[in-house]
């Protein structure tokens, strides 16, 4: 049986799960890395959100569960009406209703702690129904002490689309399916003053048929196998326990293409990156974590260019009043490039959020993020600011308004604004 605390900690989970959920279904111009889509509260694929305005549990409006066993069950749906300015051909506007079941199971017996999540997004769009779509995803994973190390192996399934206004995409004229599968592992020392946790991950992409301007275009092209495997080392500054941490990660990855047209060079690539920082857990006021350093790709063919250039990953919290968060990052990275011979581009990611408790169950979000994608000497550029309010009605429900304004910038096509707007009630037991 859980204790009291692992059941509010996985209930405020399931809260600023719901927030992100919610938030992120707006923002279909904002450019989103794929591990946004991973569900953030199954083991593997979870994150360290601290204490913040959107995680506090308040006892009346926190999730109800049903426990079956020694394990919690939570189901929800989530009912939303929004429009989108530019997310048809021709950046024609148009209503879309969505439907979104999930349900998720939690469980910690001992020195281990599991999760799996499924869940479903349909999306009908009025102004042109034979662009409707439907998502899922699916993933599974677990955490277990062995010999005062923990490991932790996760998988997952992504059935997803990208649509046309998306950071990198190309002018489809319908949504583009894709899948994405991944199996992680990621183990960690036994606590102390020095921490080492070395993981592996395989992520395996695969992309359906799109139409361009009425004539077929396969993706296939893009289907890719990428292994990365990371060692990240911890080390107290002040010592045992300390909220005061250096960070250095060693990273190597690499890629295979097994689909590459005939006519191109293939895009099989392998690189890697260094980074180092300083991290400081939440204490009330302040976290962040930090690091910089260099990241690189060499490519089998040299007709693709290689890359060193400066990566980052960061974020900062910020928390002057039990009322009120502030929350920054950063995201600097090679990704993998869409068009034909093109190997990859440089991703950055900016964003700067604050989340304010106009009462205890009323939560305004106002956001402001930059998106930008540089192909040597072409770029691409999305700046986007967001205003959101989340009422917690009661423990089974939820309702949500968001406003995003997108400005669409590229060196090598029209600039043009996108402006979504939705609505959404989620329900869950």
């Amino acid at each position: 049986m859980q204790t009291d605390a692992t059941v509010l900690r996985l209930r405020a989970l399931h809260i600023l799960c719901l927030v992100i959920a919610t938030w992120a279904s707006a923002t279909t111009a904002h450019a989103q890395m794929i591990q946004a889509s991973y569900p953030k509260d199954v083991p593997g694929f979870d994150t360290q959100a601290g204490v913040s305005v959107t995680s506090r549990i308040q006892q009346d409006t926190e999730w109800q569960q049903i426990l079956v066993g020694s394990d919690w069950v939570h189901p929800e749906v989530t009912e939303s009406i929004s429009h989108d300015s530019a997310v048809l051909v021709g950046r024609k506007p148009s209503w879309i209703e969505s439907t979104a079941p999930s349900v998720t199971v939690t469980s910690t017996d001992g020195g281990s702690t599991d999760g799996a999540y499924l869940a479903a997004q349909d999306n009908r769009y009025l102004a042109a129904p034979h662009q409707s779509d439907t998502d899922w995803t699916a993933a599974i994973g677990g955490t277990v002490d062995v010999a005062d190390c923990k490991l932790t192996l996760a998988a997952a399934h992504l059935s997803l689309h990208e649509l046309d206004t998306a950071l990198d995409a190309l002018p489809y004229d319908a949504p583009l399916p894709f899948s994405v599968d991944t199996l992680r592992f990621r183990g960690e020392s036994p606590v102390g003053r020095l921490t080492v946790q070395p993981s592996l991950g395989i992520t395996h992409f695969t992309f359906g048929n799109a139409s361009i301007d009425g004539i077929s275009a396969p993706q296939s092209y893009r289907d890719r196998l990428v292994t990365e495997g990371e060692m990240s080392v911890f080390y107290g500054i002040e010592g045992f326990n300390d909220p005061d941490r250096a960070v250095l990660i060693l990273r190597g990855n690499g890629g295979s293409y097994p689909n590459d047209l005939p006519s191109q060079p293939p895009r099989d690539f392998v690189g890697g990156a260094v980074l180092a920082g300083v991290e400081h857990d939440v204490d009330g006021l302040w976290g962040w974590r930090l690091v910089a350093g260099i990241g690189g790709r060499t490519y089998r063919d040299p007709i693709y260019a290689n890359q060193l250039v400066p990566v980052a990953e960061g974020t900062v919290t910020w928390q002057p009043t039990e009322r009120t968060t502030f929350h920054a990052g950063i995201l600097r990275k090679i990704e993998d490039a869409s068009d034909i011979g093109v190997g990859s581009y440089v991703a950055t990611v900016l964003g700067i959020a604050m989340d304010h408790e106009v009462q205890r169950n009323l939560i305004l979000h106002a956001g402001l993020d930059l998106d930008r994608a540089q192909y040597g000497g072409a770029s691409e550029t999305f700046l986007t600011g967001s205003l959101g309010l989340l009422w917690l009605i009661s423990r089974n429900f939820r309702a949500n308004g968001t406003i995003n304004l997108t400005s669409h910038q590229s060196t090598g096509a029209s600039s043009y604004g996108e402006n979504v707007f939705l609505l959404s009630l989620t329900a869950g037991i």
